[in-house]
């Protein structure tokens, strides 16, 4: 495509230019470069973009976008956001893929994960083709504009009509859903977290909040009955989307969901809530309230969600990705509710390199839900795990908790101390495979610790 159709499309203005050269690729990342790419300087966290022009055009770029004056032999593209350049122009350099399919996006502090595997197994079971992008499907939550818009178009092509995918505050900061249509926007909460990014609340909240406009979408579901729900319904509505609500405290009216007799295959309340915002996406997606119905009694736990394992010997375990405070409390709150004697045992820890503020907070949650903490490693990075578990010791007040920084020895401690009354609940990795210890990714899976302890550990049973 020719540099000025594609800057004409993207709605990028732009200097008459001397040469107007054929651009195949959209490329934000200076190292993979080849002849005939328009690179996008990106400023970020540890390195921008505009410091490889140099590089990039010795490698073949044809056209550059920068947020700064340059002299360069190849066409310049002058923006004030190279970040928002690089949405429009890929999106439209894809062929504009979204006007095309059926496209949810999910945003939340909690629950967005849940929501799309919940969304993607109604509409699969009930005969729709769909795709889903997110934390189980990705490095990243969500996908820079090229790739993500390059997998839109390559969807688009093989005749998928739905994508249901999450869409995280960073994403929305940084602009890498902008060029995207969506058929329904959705909020599932806002609680503590990614404060090393956002640096307050406020500004977290205005990144989700930003998902919520007509660029975007002309239908929302949210979340209501909680402070941030009920502003992001406000401001949803005052942008002219038609929002519906879905308030936990109403979960479901007398037994019955748009009319329908509806079985949630969830103990967790905070998974039946899940459910329930996934339904009603499905609704607007044109699924029937029959047809919903009858595929929720059939829906799969997602993996590292209130994941349950019970064997014939030994305690009941919970695996669940809870890592912000809320999080870890309403899950310890649905632990609970599980046993009818016995203990309640919580093995957590945070991660390393993101927002210290939350580690006492998460402490005291513990404490404050569970009969007995062990406090761990999660994922360090690059943090000695002494220091991170020292943060969160400081949220505890009493004595009864044991620290272990290896996290198999800590699982093991705690199914020791457990006995089959007792429910063991394991949080903060959920579905992850590995461990970052000090730049090393170690293959770790909780799933697979618990499953290899309890035989060793309780026997196999009958």
């Amino acid at each position: 495509m020719k540099l000025s159709r594609l800057l004409e499309g993207a709605e990028l203005s732009h200097a008459d230019f001397s040469a107007d050269p054929d651009i195949s690729r959209i490329v934000y990342d200076s190292r993979i470069i080849e002849a005939g790419d328009l690179f996008c300087c990106i400023p970020g966290l540890a390195h921008d973009g505009h410091d490889f022009v140099s590089e990039a055009i010795s490698a073949g770029a044809s056209a550059v976008v920068s947020e700064k004056a340059l002299t360069i032999g190849v066409p310049l593209i002058r923006t004030e956001s190279s970040r928002q350049a690089l949405a429009s122009l890929s999106s439209f350099n894809a062929g504009n893929p979204s006007k095309d399919l059926k496209v949810v996006g999910v945003t939340g502090t909690n629950g967005k994960t849940s929501v799309v595997h919940l969304l993607e197994q109604i509409l699969s079971n009930s005969g729709h083709s769909v795709k889903s992008s997110g934390t189980l499907t990705g490095e990243r939550t969500t996908p820079e504009a090229p790739e993500l818009q390059n997998q839109f178009s390559l969807w688009r092509d093989a005749e998928i009509k739905n994508v249901v995918m999450e869409v995280s505050s960073h994403a929305l900061e940084q602009f890498r859903v902008d060029g995207t249509e969506f058929a329904a926007v959705a909020f599932t909460n806002l609680s503590r977290d990614h404060l090393d990014y956002h640096e307050s609340m406020e500004r977290y909240f205005k990144a989700k909040e930003r998902l919520f406009q007509l660029q975007f979408s002309s239908n929302a579901v949210v979340v209501v009955g909680n402070e941030f729900g009920d502003k992001i319904a406000a401001t949803a509505q005052k942008n002219g989307l038609e929002v519906l609500g879905v308030n936990p405290k109403e979960i479901l009216d007398q037994g019955l969901w748009h009319g329908e007799e509806v079985r949630i295959p969830f103990k967790a309340g905070f998974m039946a809530l899940n459910t329930l915002v996934a339904a009603e996406l499905a609704l607007l997606l044109g699924v029937d309230a029959t047809e919903i119905a009858k595929q929720i009694e059939k829906l799969e736990s997602v993996p590292g969600r209130f994941e349950t394992i019970k064997k014939n010997v030994g305690p009941t375990v919970i695996i669940d990705y809870a890592h912000t405070p809320e999080a870890l409390e309403a899950t310890l709150k649905s632990t609970r509710n599980l046993k009818e004697k016995g203990k309640l045992i919580v093995v957590f820890g945070c991660g390393g390199g993101r927002d210290k503020g939350k580690r006492p907070l998460m402490g005291a949650v513990a404490e404050n839900g569970a009969d007995f903490t062990v406090v761990t490693s999660d994922n360090p990075r690059e943090e000695p795990a002494g220091s991170i578990i020292k943060d969160i010791l400081g949220g505890m007040k009493s004595s009864d908790f044991i620290v272990e920084e290896d996290r198999k020895k800590a699982i093991e401690i705690a199914l020791r101390h457990a006995s089959e009354d007792d429910v063991v609940l394991i949080a903060g990795k959920g579905h992850e495979t590995t461990q970052e210890i000090e730049g090393e990714f170690l293959d770790f899976k909780d799933l697979e610790v618990v499953e290899g302890l309890i035989p060793e550990l309780f026997g196999e049973g009958m």
